[in-house]
C-alpha cells in the first residue's frame, strides 16, 4: 500500500501539477504536496471510507451477496464441525425421539455416544479430531 501511494502521488504531480501552471501555485513543490496529501487526503479517504461502510450499504450488501454464495453456509464445516458436533446434534436428535416413543436405548447408540464423547473432550482439551490437512499441525 505505500508504494502505491508514492506511485500515485509521484504520478499525479510529475505527470498532471507539474504540467497545469494555476496548480503550481497551490503546490510550487512535491513536497509541499506530498505534506497537503497527507494533511487533507488521509482524512478524506478516512470519511469516505466510513460513509461507504456505514452510510451506502455497499458493505452489507457485499456481505450478504458473500454469505449467499459461501458453501459453507449450507453445510458443516470440514473438520470438527463435520465429524463431531453435527454427528452429536444426530445422535442426540435420534436418542430424544427415541425417548418419546418410550423406546430403549441400544448398546450400540450407546457405544457411539460414548465415541462422540470422547471426540468432544480432545476438542475441549485442544486436541484435534480426524485427519487434519498436511502442515496443519
Amino acid at each position: 500500500m505505500f508504494v502505491g501511494m508514492i506511485n500515485i502521488m509521484t504520478s499525479t504531480y510529475f505527470l498532471a501539477i507539474d504540467k497545469i501552471p494555476t496548480l503550481l501555485t497551490v503546490f510550487p513543490t512535491f513536497e509541499v504536496y506530498i505534506v497537503t496529501i497527507i494533511i487533507v487526503g488521509i482524512p478524506i479517504v478516512v470519511l469516505a471510507g466510513w460513509i461507504h461502510m456505514k452510510r451506502i450499504g455497499t458493505f452489507s450488501a457485499e456481505q450478504n451477496i458473500s454469505v449467499e454464495i459461501n458453501p459453507y453456509n449450507y453445510r458443516p464445516l470440514p473438520g470438527f464441525s463435520e465429524k463431531v458436533i453435527f454427528p452429536t446434534y444426530h445422535e442426540i436428535t435420534k436418542l430424544l425421539i427415541k425417548k418419546i416413543n418410550n423406546e430403549k436405548f441400544t448398546e450400540k447408540e450407546k457405544q457411539r455416544l460414548d465415541e462422540l464423547e470422547k471426540d468432544l473432550i480432545k476438542l475441549i482439551k485442544g486436541g484435534h479430531v480426524g485427519s487434519p490437512p498436511k502442515g496443519a499441525f
